[in-house]
């Protein structure tokens, strides 16, 4: 089963990439609602992580490597001519982060997430 979540977890990260790497559409978004929206992919994005790697040592390098992946996508949108880089992104990234970090934490200390 845990390769159907490493799967899983692969193909978010793959996903994620290209819809922030997609020319974005006329502004129709609230205030705020962009940085709500990085920081809830990338709760999720940290929960399947753990998901597929439930090793209780790993939790840390998951939350360090999915932050290096989130500043990654802000600098590919720098240079993509067509996307903004905005480092609120990346706060908001570490935000979800942070969120899911401490809720696998709480939930699971020695096995991983989400039960």
């Amino acid at each position: 089963m845990r390769s159907v979540w490493r799967w899983c977890f692969v193909g978010s990260l793959c996903a994620v990439l290209v819809i922030m790497l997609l020319p974005s559409g006329p502004g129709s978004m609230l205030p705020g609602q962009d940085k709500v929206l990085h920081g809830v992919t990338f709760l999720l994005l940290y929960l399947l992580g753990a998901k597929a790697f439930p090793q209780a040592g790993y939790r840390n390098k998951l939350l360090v490597r999915l932050l290096g992946y989130g500043i990654a996508i802000e600098l590919l949108q720098g240079l993509s001519g067509y996307r903004s880089m905005e480092a609120w992104d990346a706060v908001a990234d570490m935000a979800g982060l942070l969120v899911g970090w401490l809720w696998v934490l709480k939930k699971q200390p020695s096995q991983g997430c989400c039960g």
